[in-house]
């Protein structure tokens, strides 16, 4: 059935912004990240999870559909287009709108924000860890962004679950390491002060082993692939 040109349109328009939308699923998991979790951690099917799952929902949306027209969910054509006329013009507004003022400024803020946030931590004697690490993936939201589309997105109709594994693998091989050297950096300061450092100890060689531990629990529960 041929759809009603102004519902192609609309459907064109939001299909069109689900790339910004991606990203400002990122920047909200970037202020989620310090609400929950001291900052440092995250909760299991908490607000950080939902919004990173938003942005790979979002980000692999044609192999969303590749995988709906591989299983008899025809996808008409009409609908996987690019806007044209005036939708074009209200998606330029919108993307405009969200890289310049959100991204270029807003997200400048709210990182400042939590900067502000760390240094009245440590006046008070808490740990500033974790308003400083959600401040940095909100400067660098931008470019992780950037990363997802280009080397997480593999267009397949498998789409969004490769893109959560090559995010788990991301942080696994890449965040995971320099963590473990800024445990270390803690022990060190701990051991120097006289404080207990073991647990940053072994924090650093758990991170370092995390991909072996995730092995380790796989081949206990006989999953290979």
């Amino acid at each position: 059935m041929q759809l009603p040109s102004i519902i192609g349109s609309v459907i064109n328009l939001l299909l069109g912004l689900a790339s910004i939308a991606g990203l400002g699923s990122l920047i909200l998991a970037g202020w989620s990240l310090r609400q929950e979790g001291a900052g440092a951690n995250f909760e299991v099917g908490g607000s950080f999870l939902k919004y990173v799952l938003w942005a790979g929902i979002f980000l692999t949306l044609p192999g969303v559909f590749s995988w709906l027209n591989a299983n008899g969910v025809s996808v008409q054509q009409e609908t996987t287009g690019t806007p044209s006329g005036y939708m074009q013009q209200i998606d330029t507004v919108i993307e405009t709108f969200v890289t310049d003022i959100v991204l270029n400024h807003l997200v400048q803020v709210l990182a400042a924000a939590l900067v502000l946030k760390g240094v009245l931590d440590a006046s008070e004697g808490h740990v500033p860890v974790g308003s400083i690490v959600a401040s940095l993936f909100l400067l660098g939201v931008y470019g992780v962004y950037n990363h997802a589309r280009q080397q997480w997105n593999d267009l397949s109709a498998y789409a969004t679950t490769n893109f959560l594994m090559n995010a788990w693998t991301y942080v696994a091989t890449s965040i995971c390491p320099i963590a473990a050297g800024l445990a270390i950096a803690g022990a060190i300061l701990a051991y120097v002060r006289n404080q207990q450092w073991a647990r940053y100890v072994g924090c650093a060689l758990a991170l370092l082993s995390v991909t072996g531990l995730y092995a380790l629990v796989k081949s206990m529960t006989g999953v290979t692939t």
